[in-house]
């Protein structure tokens, strides 16, 4: 007889082998670190994100290091979704498992998403992707400044066409940078997504003082490491208080003890971002970790946790 397995975790249409996931393009596309990971171990991936036409990115510098994390600015680099098709999915998929492929689409507007969704839709059948990634943390060039998570009729408009329209699981991405973020992810819930993926990054400048110009080639970029965690994890228990979705959370995960705070917080998964860059190998050790903890603390699923903070406060 097979053994059960601790750690897998079902979120909505969703199910992965582990809660353990790699953010968007904190890997890349997943086969520049093959050699350096065992990638199979990992429950999924979300490899860097895609966008209608091709994208040249920020001006460089686009990451820069400090005492508690990194400022980045990358300004979603990619080919345009007809060059990724042909050129980057075949080795994607030479590398990930169709259930740990999350492929994520960012728009300008509510034009490019519909289009993005189209033309996965119609390239792509059931089972090809774990899901579909709707990254809304992005510039909303059509309506202003901010990103399209803060209009959450829009917000809810999007998502609606992904989910009524792809034939894949759909996950909706949120910045939660701003006070009503929660009223977002009630938008999210409506509109039907599997899960929420939450991203914590506030902006913050660093400056040359020989020189007085910005470290990097834009003046603000969005902070991320571990000087995020303490508040991504705040932000995860209000999301868990406020909808019935899944969340995947990050913002700062570098050990298992982090991943842990997560999920008692409220995530059904955690995804490890930054500190792939100083050990791409950090999320294959946090799952034997887990295995070892769910095993000591007698768990019969590690989705056991999942709110396990709440549950000792509130009853």
């Amino acid at each position: 007889m097979c053994e059960k397995n601790r750690l897998a975790v079902q979120m909505g249409r969703i199910r992965l082998q582990n809660p353990i996931l790699c953010s968007s393009g904190c890997l890349g596309h997943a086969y520049e670190v093959a050699e350096y990971t065992d990638l199979s171990k990992i429950g999924a991936v979300t490899v860097k994100t895609v966008t209608l036409q091709e994208r040249k990115g920020n001006p460089t510098p686009r990451i820069h290091e400090i005492r508690a994390g990194i400022m980045s600015s990358i300004g979603l680099q990619n080919p345009g979704i007809e060059a990724y098709i042909q050129k980057e999915i075949p080795k994607i998929q030479d590398v990930l498992r169709p259930d740990q492929f999350f492929i994520s689409i960012a728009g300008g507007g509510q034009s490019d998403y519909r289009e993005l969704v189209d033309r996965l839709s119609s390239e792509y059948p059931a089972g090809t992707f774990a899901a579909l990634e709707i990254n809304t943390a992005c510039p909303n060039v059509e309506k202003g400044a901010g990103t399209i998570a803060l209009d959450r009729h829009l917000l809810y408009d999007i998502v609606k066409y992904a989910v009524e329209k792809a034939p894949f699981p759909v996950v909706a991405k949120i910045s939660t940078d701003f006070d009503a973020f929660c009223e977002s992810a009630k938008a999210v819930e409506a509109a039907g997504a599997d899960a929420i993926y939450t991203t914590n990054t506030p902006l913050g400048m660093a400056i040359d003082v020989q020189t007085g110009r910005s470290c990097l080639g834009r003046l603000k970029a969005p902070l991320n490491g571990p000087v995020v965690k303490p508040i991504g994890i705040g932000k995860t228990w209000d999301l868990y208080h406020a909808v019935k979705l899944p969340i995947i959370a990050s913002g700062g995960v570098c050990c298992m003890e982090d991943a842990l705070e997560y999920m008692m917080a409220g995530a059904s998964a955690v995804a490890i971002g930054t500190y792939n860059y100083i050990d791409p190998d950090i999320a294959p050790k946090i799952i034997r970790q887990l295995e070892e903890y769910a095993e000591q603390k007698g768990l019969s699923g590690i989705s056991e946790l999942t709110g396990y903070t709440a549950r000792i406060y509130e009853g």
